[in-house]
């Protein structure tokens, strides 16, 4: 065990102190980003990301923690983007007081600037593809009881600015919920239930713009058996957008098979999503489907994100193996249509990128990816990828004509 990792302030040791951080520094250079729409740059820019923290216990279920960040971009033709830069702010902030109410476990209650991560991230995660992550302002109370685990909370985002402590709580949006796990052996893995509520008063789509109140059922299931592992999720979304009711939907799937007893012990998968668009009926229900917080790595090993999954339909595969027992290599193929042909495409934090008017045109396009990740030590990551986007018909023939992208990262990773 690293010796920052605890510090006894007490004879008793129920009294201490974690500390720890990261340093990651990120090469990031695209062909014709965006399709080739707005700023252009032929030699790619550096993001920067450096946090430390620090987690203090008290005894009796007391714990305080805190993380600052620094985030910076350099380089890159038009300026930093708001997920690229935030000089320096406070990452998370809370206090935490955990009782024993449970026979089989404990209530943790927090309150302050906090980070979610549920399932697999299609619809909360830390956002941690991106250079700024992703924290929430409110109160969360945490369950742990035997086979279950759940997360009740009431939060709204924080918004992220450029400059030093500069980011304060996102009045326009609130966001609450609950999430619940829980562990089955005989499926080797569990079964998640939720539910999740979102009121934006700012929600911009390709329909309209207006005051968006979305509520989230879902379900996931996941775990493995065998040589198979398989992660698959449902959820409904029901509400309202700018007066009018919402109906959405989104379904994805995973299922993998892994060669255990092969040199490099391949794993193969297949993947397949389905999500709601709009059908644009004047004065008929709403549809898109939004992620709501999802992962910043969400198609393929790179993390080149051009397009969310509102109003989509995805199929693809993956390979995945293990050169060494510290190295590991991947490959990706995705194929992406328009579910809804009255709908646009929308980025990953549910902004039009591309409108649906006037375009009767379904396909995409495809994106094949590569990456090698080495865990060169217990605090060190060096990792590259490599990503090409085929543009197809629908962006092609879009009043801005989409072209092919390329994309390339590489990345060093320290934590301690």
């Amino acid at each position: 065990m690293d010796a920052i990792k605890f510090i006894p302030l007490n004879a008793l040791g129920d009294q201490y102190l974690t500390l720890g951080g990261e340093a990651r520094e990120w090469y990031e250079g695209f062909r014709n980003a965006n399709w080739g729409a707005g700023p252009q740059d032929s030699n790619g820019y550096l993001l920067q990301r450096l946090s430390s923290y620090a987690d203090l216990h008290l005894g009796n279920g007391i714990r305080l923690f805190g993380q600052v960040s620094s985030a910076i971009e350099s380089g890159r033709n038009g300026g930093p983007r708001p997920i690229d830069e935030d000089r320096l702010w406070v990452e998370e902030a809370f206090a935490e007081i955990k009782l024993p109410v449970l026979s089989n476990g404990d209530v943790a209650f927090r309150v302050g600037r906090q980070q979610f991560q549920f399932g697999s991230g299609r619809l909360v995660d830390v956002r941690e593809g991106p250079n700024v992550r992703l924290a929430f302002d409110g109160f969360s109370a945490i369950l742990d009881d035997g086979p279950w685990h759940a997360t009740a909370f009431v939060t709204q985002p924080v918004l992220n600015r450029p400059q030093i402590f500069d980011d304060p709580t996102d009045r326009r949006t609130t966001f609450w919920g609950l999430y619940s796990t829980r562990t089955i052996a005989s499926i080797g893995g569990g079964l998640d239930l939720y539910y999740l509520g979102i009121n934006n008063r700012e929600a911009t789509f390709d329909r309209d713009a207006g005051r968006e109140i979305r509520h989230t059922l879902g379900a996931r299931v996941f775990g493995r058996k065998g040589h198979w592992d398989y992660d698959w999720e449902l959820s409904y979304q029901a509400g309202s957008f700018a007066g009018l009711p919402l109906s959405a939907y989104g379904f994805g799937a995973d299922t993998g098979y892994s060669f255990d007893s092969l040199r490099f012990a391949p794993r193969v998968s297949v993947r397949a999503g389905a999500t709601s668009g709009d059908s644009g009926r004047a004065g008929g229900s709403f549809g898109t489907f939004s992620p709501l917080f999802p992962s910043g790595i969400y198609f393929g090993q790179a993390a080149i994100s051009l397009n969310g999954p509102s109003n989509m339909l995805r199929l693809g595969g993956s390979l995945q193996a293990h050169l060494t027992p510290s190295v590991q290599v991947g490959i990706d193929f995705d194929w992406f249509w328009r579910n809804s042909l009255d709908d646009g495409v929308y980025g990953l934090g549910v902004n039009l990128l591309r409108s649906g008017n006037d375009n009767r045109e379904r396909y995409i396009g495809s994106q094949p990816s590569a990456s090698v990740k080495w865990h060169a030590t217990p605090h060190l990551d060096l990792s590259m990828a490599y990503a090409y986007f085929a543009a197809g018909p629908f962006l092609t023939h879009s009043a801005t004509p989409g072209r092919n992208v390329q994309y390339l990262s590489a990345v060093v990773d320290y934590k301690f």
